[in-house]
């Protein structure tokens, strides 16, 4: 079961409720109702998986009545309880049939009731209008079970499992003193039926108290590891990413770029790489101070993730003002389209940079990209330095492809 987020105050009434031990928890509005979807959706698995018991339990109730008391079965008896049997198999049909009707399952308790009152009332009246003595007794053990069923199988609220037996007793009566002539032995009626009704009400009580303490307890561990899973995932994110930027941080380029260089090992692919640092920043950040300078970091940052266009792409700070871009199967004329499109989006930036050469920030790349061929990653990366380097040295605010063999200008 997947748990919502749940208020606080909605968690702190139930820490209460659990902490109170209640011989009834009234639930909070939202937790009853959950409560109740979570009962829905038990009674949705009984009547599409669980229906057959219902039939079956009248037949195996039906065969062994017909087994023992065969001999007694005769007379206005023999059709008493065979036109018994019938209406109540067809009232457990029609009641099936309803409740699996998706537009009706959330008003099968009021379905049940009706039903349920039906054949409650058709085993009592057997009990009260049959001759044989035997036959009477055994019909009041079939309304004991009947209840039974009402009362603890079939998902009902307490109310409602109440009102099925109590409706099916009183209809009994009415119907035994009004159509029969009958009057009730109310001595078996009482023993029987109403005394195993309050009985079997108290054993549902009991475990639908059990049950809500579950259900409560339940929605706490749910909200304490989706809580727990929530923290995790920050704690991860937050080991793999530099609070300042954003961007990925030195340990995940680590991970990440070993584990490129592992699947390009297998491919045979190449695997591109930038390294990109930013021009003149001591300066810059003496000059506008450090907040401004942790500003234009964050600018930069915004820039190298907007010119990527792969989801596998990565960008990551290396530290201080130098990041790293990691280009998956991506060979050296791959790897210079991006780094242009790094230089053009911060150019775009347009920030003034009064110390700097060109008016503005700009920054420098090394451009790499080899395949993974007898050496680590750390080769890779060492080349792309190498290369920013002499981006560097050849007057900044450009490209230098490794090997150390063409120098292209931002300004070219």
């Amino acid at each position: 079961m997947t748990t919502p987020v749940l208020p606080e105050d909605t968690l702190s009434a139930i820490r209460q409720l659990l902490a109170r031990r209640l011989l009834w928890p009234r639930l909070p509005a939202a937790v009853d109702q959950r409560y109740r979807q979570h009962r829905l959706e038990q009674f949705r698995w009984l009547a599409h998986e669980g229906w057959p018991l219902l039939p079956v339990a009248q037949a195996l109730i039906g065969g062994v009545g017909w087994l023992f008391f065969s001999d007694s079965l005769v007379g206005p008896d023999r059709g008493t309880w065979l036109t018994g049997q019938l209406l109540i198999a067809l009232i457990i049909a029609g009641g099936i049939v309803l409740v699996r009707q998706p537009a009706l399952e959330r008003h099968y308790q009021p379905i049940i009731v009706v039903m349920g009152a039906g054949a409650l009332c058709i085993a009592l009246l057997g009990s009260m209008v049959m001759d044989s003595p035997r036959l009477m007794q055994a019909n009041s053990y079939v309304c004991l079970l009947i209840i039974n069923i009402q009362v603890l199988a079939l998902r009902l609220s307490l109310a409602h499992a109440a009102a099925t037996a109590g409706g099916g007793i009183l209809l009994a009566v009415v119907l035994a003193d009004r159509q029969f002539g009958v009057a009730p032995d109310w001595y078996m009626l009482v023993w029987f039926s109403v005394g195993s009704l309050f009985i079997t009400l108290f054993l549902g009580a009991v475990l639908e108290r059990y049950e809500r303490i579950a259900f409560l307890q339940s929605l706490l561990l749910g909200h304490e590891s989706a809580e727990r899973e929530r923290l995790n995932a920050i704690l991860a994110r937050h080991a793999s990413e530099d609070p300042l930027t954003g961007l990925a941080n030195r340990r995940a380029l680590s991970e990440a770029l070993w584990r490129e260089w592992e699947r390009a090992g297998r491919s045979g692919l190449s695997t591109g790489l930038l390294f990109v640092d930013v021009d003149h920043f001591k300066p810059y950040n003496d000059h506008y101070g450090h907040h401004a300078g942790d500003a234009a970091l964050q600018a930069v940052a915004t820039a190298l993730q907007g010119a990527l266009l792969r989801p596998a792409d990565l960008a990551a700070r290396y530290g201080g003002e130098e990041f790293v871009i990691l280009l998956p199967e991506t060979d050296t004329e791959g790897a210079v389209e991006v780094a242009q499109r790094v230089l053009a989006a911060v150019d775009a930036l347009a920030l003034p940079h009064a110390t700097g050469g060109s008016g503005r920030l700009t920054v420098s790349v090394g451009v790499a990209a080899r395949r993974a061929e007898g050496k680590g990653p750390q080769a890779l990366l060492d080349a792309a330095d190498a290369a920013l380097y002499a981006a560097k040295a050849a007057g900044r605010h450009g490209l230098v492809v490794a090997p150390v063999a063409q120098v292209l200008s931002a300004r070219a």
